[in-house]
């Protein structure tokens, strides 16, 4: 499902001053930063995955980032213009674990510092600006993130927008009660992924 990358490609250089430090724990940026990156935008943040959240945010505090809002999903941080989201929850082992979790092909990649992984499509998707499904986990939230991404210039692709359609119209929601109506909302209790961006 990704393609690793051994030769670091050139748009990743303003990201490895996030790797530097000693004692660094295992992490990687992953998603739509890296997006950003490689269209040449403004980052809004970087998302940040380990298998040690905790590890990793107490390593940022101690690396001189300011911490910022803080909850169970996410641990936010600021050290200059650099703005940092540790991501707390659905924590995954390896970069190919957490970018298998994504809606969308354009943000399927991620960096560790040293290596370079991405969905097959990365690239391809990203140059056409066209949001292709990956993975519909929670259909709701990827709505709004395709919103989102279209006030970008992106557009959805329509097998994309019949798939999530459909499996918005296959979950049990009540859409005439205001606390299952909203984007948040799933319906199995699992809370919305606000963490990636």
């Amino acid at each position: 499902m990704t393609n690793p990358t051994e030769d670091l490609p050139q748009f990743l250089e303003p990201a490895k001053f996030l790797f530097g430090g000693e004692g660094r724990p295992n992490f990687w940026i992953a998603g739509g930063s890296l997006l950003s990156l490689l269209t040449h935008t403004p980052v809004n943040d970087y998302d940040v995955f380990s298998a040690e959240p905790e590890r990793t945010a107490r390593w940022f505090k101690g690396e001189g980032y300011e911490p910022g809002f803080e909850n169970d999903l996410i641990a936010n941080f600021q050290k200059e213009s650099a703005k940092v989201q540790v991501i707390k929850r659905h924590t995954r082992a390896s970069m190919e674990d957490t970018i298998d979790l994504f809606d969308f092909t354009a943000v399927c990649a991620a960096f560790d510092g040293k290596r370079f992984v991405c969905h097959p499509r990365f690239y391809l998707d990203a140059a056409q600006r066209r949001l292709v499904v990956h993975r519909l986990t929670f259909p709701l939230s990827s709505v709004r993130r395709a919103l989102k991404y279209s006030r970008k210039g992106f557009f959805m692709c329509p097998v994309g927008l019949a798939a999530m359609l459909r499996m918005i119209n296959e979950m049990p929601i009540d859409w005439a009660n205001p606390e299952q109506n909203q984007i948040e909302f799933y319906p199995d209790g699992t809370p919305s992924f606000r963490g990636v961006d």
